[in-house]
């Protein structure tokens, strides 16, 4: 098993940039570019999501966390944190929106694209976790 953990300042910025460096440890270990783009795409999501509604305001002393584990020959889990006002899993419509709509798609993207799919909010840290089951023939490595 290998874990990582990434933090940032929540900025749209800074959002974009953990995601990108995960990928980045993940090229270590996955060799399906579709998948990566896959995860790409959900971590700039889940991220950029603390940056625009975590914190009512922006300031250094917010943060972006973000752990990774990566079980080879299995799967890739992702804690994507904050300690911002938090959502409540209850209200959250994990349904495509119209096409009218201007946001709302990103939690329906996200819940899609990964196997599994949790929201949890314990002692004032709001935690997003993600799996996503690898194929055998995905992974470059095995240790």
């Amino acid at each position: 098993m290998h874990n990582y953990v990434l933090e940032a300042i929540p900025t749209p910025e800074e959002s974009r940039e953990i995601a990108r460096k995960a990928v980045h440890i993940l090229k270590g270990f996955i060799t399906d570019d579709d998948l990566l783009h896959d995860i790409d795409l959900v971590l700039t999501e889940g991220c950029s999501n603390v940056a625009r509604h975590a914190y009512s305001t922006h300031a250094p002393c917010n943060r972006l966390e973000l752990k990774i584990t990566i079980i080879p020959d299995k799967s890739v889990s992702f804690e994507i944190s904050d300690w911002g006002k938090g959502l409540c899993s209850e209200l959250i419509d994990f349904s495509m929106p119209s096409p009218e709509a201007v946001g709302g798609r990103g939690m329906f993207i996200m819940s899609k694209l990964m196997d599994s799919f949790e929201i949890t909010q314990i002692n004032g840290k709001n935690t997003i976790k993600l799996t996503r089951n690898i194929k055998e023939e995905q992974w470059l490595r095995k240790e």
